[in-house]
């Protein structure tokens, strides 16, 4: 799948939540968005995934223009870096809930090929609750970077 940004901005009243800018991540390829604190990193997810429709600019998956189309029609999803999707269901099962709903084929297989690409195949069946962050690789990773300061 190939996802492309052209020109997209977001902006409620005289405030810009999104600047124009353009975007094309690999496929294939594991994108991490980054950035400071109401650097508008949320905003853009959600134009990605179609929660919400940008001011300006469009959206494109596998050249087609899919700005106005509705959420259930994309094939793009978003996590957040603090995991709340669904506590009481494992990592696996919170991985593999988007799969089922689209009732996808070999949802084990791609959930743990996901998992290891990832390097999280150890925490599959746990709970988020559980994924402390002390015990965390990734917590780990994140916390040598400095906080951006303002």
């Amino acid at each position: 799948m190939q996802l492309r940004l052209e020109g997209i901005a977001q902006q409620a009243g005289s405030q810009a939540y999104l600047y124009p800018m353009s975007l094309t991540p690999v496929p294939g390829a594991v994108t991490i968005l980054l950035g400071a604190t109401q650097a508008g990193k949320t905003s853009l997810m959600r134009v990605m995934a179609g929660l919400d429709r940008p001011s300006a600019g469009r959206v494109e998956v596998d050249g087609i223009d899919v700005t106005g189309m509705p959420v259930r029609e994309r094939n793009v999803s978003m996590v957040y870096q603090q995991f709340i999707n669904y506590p009481s269901m494992t990592v696996f099962d919170n991985i593999a809930s988007p799969l089922k709903l689209r009732r996808a084929e070999d949802i084990d297989g791609q959930v743990r090929a996901l998992a290891t690409r990832l390097h999280i195949e150890h925490l599959l069946e746990r709970l988020p609750a559980e994924l402390s962050a002390g015990s965390s690789s990734a917590w780990r990773w994140r916390a040598r970077w400095p906080r951006a300061r303002r």
